[in-house]
């Protein structure tokens, strides 16, 4: 607890250091979470979406659900593009940054071990003081998302309406020997997306399932990108000396 208290106390202390680096962070979150949001409730479209063609008589041809799902392979792979270039920035962001304030605060960091901290301590403090602020921000689009679920919802199901009507009519531009998803499905399926009910409770555990998710890779990218900055400037010191 002596370490967190630290922590919380070398943010305050550092705040106009500190303060570019949360807004990008804040940023980035939010577009992690809602493209997480995206992939995740495009799942639980898919098996609505499944069930409803399954259980539907009229619907005698049998080739729909590869094509169903070829689709929504790759309406989530557009969607993860995105993720993947919020996450490899943010941590390329967070290298630059901590790399910066490791330089900044070299001499701060050389009396913390002159007065007898441990380096594992001040290491644990550094990541403290990075790890804190992201579970802050996740936690405060945690309540948001709860407050604003019915905006949200409508936001993701505008968004999947659009992707299909785009990868629809990619489809029939490059359409190869009648096999598309375009010519397999009917002409109107984006709007099929929209007549999908998405309970309060599926929604539940979508943004729980986000949630996770998008701590999981904050994680990832603390635990990529201040490894190398303690390096690099471990590096820079020896140079220097």
């Amino acid at each position: 607890m002596r370490t967190v208290h630290y922590a919380v106390a070398s943010l305050h202390y550092h705040k106009k250091i500190y303060l570019p680096y949360f807004i990008a962070l804040v940023v980035m979150t939010v577009g992690i979470f809602f493209t997480l949001c995206l992939i995740n409730s495009a799942q639980v479209v898919y098996h609505s979406l499944q069930d409803m063609l399954t259980n539907n008589p009229l619907n005698e041809d049998k080739n729909w659900d590869n094509a169903l799902q070829f689709f929504f392979s790759q309406m989530k792979n557009i969607y993860l593009s995105f993720t993947l270039v919020s996450l490899v920035a943010l941590t390329v962001l967070t290298f630059f940054f901590a790399s910066y304030s490791f330089n900044r605060r070299q001499k701060e960091l050389q009396t913390f071990f002159a007065s007898g901290r441990s380096h594992f301590n001040v290491a644990l403090q550094i990541i403290y003081e990075f790890v804190l602020p992201a579970l802050l921000v996740v936690g405060v689009i945690t309540c948001l998302t709860l407050v604003f679920q019915p905006f949200i919802q409508r936001i993701c199901e505008t968004i999947h309406t659009q992707t299909a009507q785009m990868i629809r009519t990619n489809d029939l531009t490059n359409l190869n020997n009648g096999t598309q998803f375009g010519i397999r499905l009917p002409k109107n399926y984006p709007l099929l997306i929209q007549s999908v009910f998405i309970s309060s409770r599926d929604w539940l555990n979508v943004l729980t399932t986000t949630i996770g998710q998008t701590v999981g890779l904050l994680l990832v990218n603390f635990a990529v990108g201040l490894p190398l900055a303690i390096l690099g400037s471990k590096i820079r010191f020896f140079r220097k000396h």
